[in-house]
C-alpha cells in the first residue's frame, strides 16, 4: 500500500487520543490497515506513558530563579532631571536676587546694555548644563557600584 493511502499523523494521533471524534472513515481505515493500526497503538502507548510520569519537582523555588534572571526594569530619569533643573533655576534666581539686592543702581546701568543680558543668559544656561552633566555622571557611577557583581571585587564592601 502507498503512503498516500495511509492516514496522516494528525489523523492517527487524533484517533489515538479520542477515537470517538476521529470520524467513521478514519476508524474504518485503521481497522483494515495494520500499518496505521500499529501507529495508533504506538501513539496510545506514548500518551499513556506521558500520563503516568510524575510531575517535575525542584528542590528550589523555580519562580524566584526565573525572576532573578529577568532584566531589571529601566527607570525613567525624568524626576532626576527635573530636580537638577529646579536646583539650577533656584541657584540662578538666588544669584540674581542677591545681585539685585546688593547693586540696585548697578543693575539699572547694566540692564540698559544688551550684552550683559545675553552673557548672563548664556552663563545661566551653561551653569544648568554643567550641573546636569555632573549629576548624570554621579548617578552613572553610583549605578555601576550598585551592581552585586561589582561588589565581589571588593570583599570588604560586600554585605
Amino acid at each position: 500500500m502507498n503512503t498516500a493511502d495511509h492516514l496522516s499523523d494528525i489523523e492517527i494521533q487524533q484517533h489515538a487520543l479520542d477515537a470517538g471524534n476521529s470520524g467513521f472513515a478514519a476508524a474504518t481505515h485503521i481497522a483494515q490497515c495494520p500499518h496505521c493500526a500499529r501507529r495508533v497503538a504506538f501513539y496510545q502507548k506514548m500518551a499513556h506513558g506521558m500520563s503516568v510520569l510524575p510531575a517535575e519537582a525542584f528542590d528550589f523555588d523555580l519562580t524566584k530563579a526565573v525572576l532573578a534572571q529577568l532584566p531589571a526594569r529601566k527607570r525613567s530619569h525624568a524626576p532626576e532631571r527635573a530636580f537638577i533643573v529646579c536646583v539650577s533655576l533656584v541657584g540662578v534666581l538666588a544669584a540674581i536676587g542677591l545681585f539685585c539686592y546688593l547693586n540696585t543702581r548697578l543693575l539699572n546701568d547694566l540692564l540698559g546694555k544688551s550684552d550683559v543680558l545675553s552673557y548672563g543668559t548664556a552663563s545661566c544656561l551653561l551653569f544648568a548644563f554643567l550641573l546636569t552633566n555632573l549629576w548624570s555622571e554621579y548617578v552613572t557611577k553610583i549605578r555601576r557600584l550598585d551592581v552585586p557583581e561589582n561588589l565581589q571585587h571588593f570583599p570588604g564592601a560586600a554585605v
